[in-house]
């Protein structure tokens, strides 16, 4: 095959020799989509770099080939890797808010990937994956996860390349826009002529999708008990964990969050949910004392906290532990799994070696991981792993609240379901409140009694998670259940 992308028997080890890869195989024709599954950790973002001839630092390939267009990639070296990715891949990362230079404008970051592009050009790009020719003037960190995800793609697309690579595409997004997104690749594929490479989760839509599916790993287990909507746990009754009253923000003059009461108790899961932009990831952001430019109230166990620019106390920051959708933009590429895990503990007045060694190796095994991933940097992870190094950094800190930003959505359904048990169990023993962003309406009906749906930065409805679900009163909470 001279197009599109061949990967035959490729085994990747890592410096130890530990197996990261186990030998796999796939063909990606021109004109098809193919689909990479399998459990978080099983090489699915591993496989995909080395589509580009990229492997992270300490990875060996001990075996197999990759050839893109006809050509050996890993014959290829220097500027002639380069040359050869630029005239024939796209890639778009499982963490996209990482890989958006800041301080760029939108139309700035589509002329750095197309250079020849007009404003004509860029609009059509914004369009096609669902953005308003608006967002041409607007930077990053003024678009949620969501809008994020979308306009990575747009920067992929501006390039032309014959090859597309998009790891997750799906994840982060909700139910409406998923289909949307998952038809826009189908799109690029059928329409562009191009191979499209894609990995997922979401394994229904991900077959309907792909033209062929290659599981990688060992295969998902059925575990029925996740496969529908099961029950909430009953609502706590204890005291407000946090309550917020009239929280607004706005970034860049434009107005992000309106006017938003919240609360939940000691012990209590509630459910954040909303449509891509809807503002979820702001509240989540101005709540842990991040966002600055915001105003109104917040109290967690009956102590004030300024909202705002005022600075809040190591012990205060502390108090509320945030996971965010992009763990890769917040676990420090230079530090092991060891070293983002002591410092917390630390703080919280653990110092012998050994015991900070044991409460690490704890809180790993708690979201499902091993311990031979301390030495490791994050660079070193999968998606999936580092989402949970993220969130057993976070339980280190031993907050009183913990908001989980669709800390599932780069898992697989068995992880998820390990992952959400451990933060159930965590906030019933300690008394968290806890606060889940998410487009998944299977895990918010099964762990969330309570859930606020917001819409254009406003609450649109709030209640008893299944009475809102199986009585929606809004068409954006009805866009939420497709």
């Amino acid at each position: 095959m001279t197009g599109g992308v061949t990967v035959d028997e490729l085994c990747i080890r890592s410096g130890s020799g530990a197996l990261v890869l186990a030998p796999a195989s796939l063909r990606v024709p021109p004109g098809s989509v193919t689909a990479l599954t399998g459990p978080s950790g099983s090489g699915k973002t591993t496989l995909m770099r080395a589509v580009f001839g990229h492997l992270a630092a300490g990875m060996v390939r001990s075996g197999g080939s990759v050839h893109v267009a006809g050509r050996a990639v890993f014959a290829l070296d220097g500027a002639a890797l380069q040359s050869f990715r630029r005239r024939n891949l796209a890639y778009v990362s499982q963490d996209p808010g990482a890989a958006l230079n800041p301080a760029y404008r939108i139309r700035s970051l589509l002329a750095e990937s197309a250079p020849r592009i007009d404003e004509a050009a860029m609009r059509a790009a914004l369009a096609r994956v669902g953005l308003p020719e608006r967002y041409l003037r607007r930077r990053p960190r003024e678009l949620s996860g969501g809008e994020q995800r979308r306009l990575a793609l747009a920067a992929a697309l501006v390039r032309e390349a014959g090859v597309l690579v998009v790891d997750e595409p799906l994840a982060g997004l909700h139910a409406e826009l998923r289909a949307g997104v998952a038809d826009l690749l189908r799109s690029i594929a059928v329409d562009d002529g191009r191979a499209v490479l894609v990995s997922g989760h979401h394994t229904d839509l991900i077959h309907r999708l792909a033209d062929r599916v290659v599981a990688l790993g060992e295969p998902p287990r059925a575990r029925a008990a996740w496969s529908g909507p099961g029950p909430a746990r009953a609502t706590a009754s204890g005291p407000p964990a946090l309550c917020a009253g009239a929280v607004s923000a706005t970034a860049g003059g434009k107005e992000l969050l309106r006017e938003i009461d919240i609360s939940v108790r000691t012990g209590e899961a509630l459910a954040i949910v909303g449509p891509s932009g809807a503002g979820k990831t702001t509240l989540a952001r101005v709540l842990t004392g991040i966002h600055t430019s915001a105003s109104g109230t917040l109290e967690v166990k009956g102590r004030a906290l300024p909202v705002g620019r005022s600075r809040r106390s190591r012990r205060d920051r502390r108090r509320i532990q945030l996971v965010p959708q992009d763990p890769l933009s917040t676990l420090n590429p230079e530090r092991t799994v060891r070293q983002a895990l002591s410092r917390p503990l630390r703080l919280d007045g653990v110092r012998a070696r050994a015991e900070i060694t044991e409460r690490a190796i704890g809180l790993l095994d708690d979201v499902g991981l091993e311990a031979d991933l301390l030495s490791r940097y994050p660079g070193e992870l999968s998606g999936g792993q580092r989402q949970r190094v993220a969130i057993a950094r976070a339980l280190a800190a031993a907050p009183d609240v913990l908001i989980c930003d669709e800390i599932t959505s780069a898992l697989d359904d068995d992880t998820a379901h390990t992952v959400m048990e451990q933060i159930e169990r965590a906030r019933l023993a300690h008394g968290i409140g806890v606060l889940v962003i998410s487009h998944d309406m299977t895990l918010v009906a099964r762990y969330c009694p309570r859930i606020l749906v917001l819409a254009d930065g406003a609450v649109a409805e709030h209640g008893e998670t299944a009475a809102v679900l199986a009585r929606p009163g809004t068409t954006h909470t009805s866009a939420l259940l497709v």
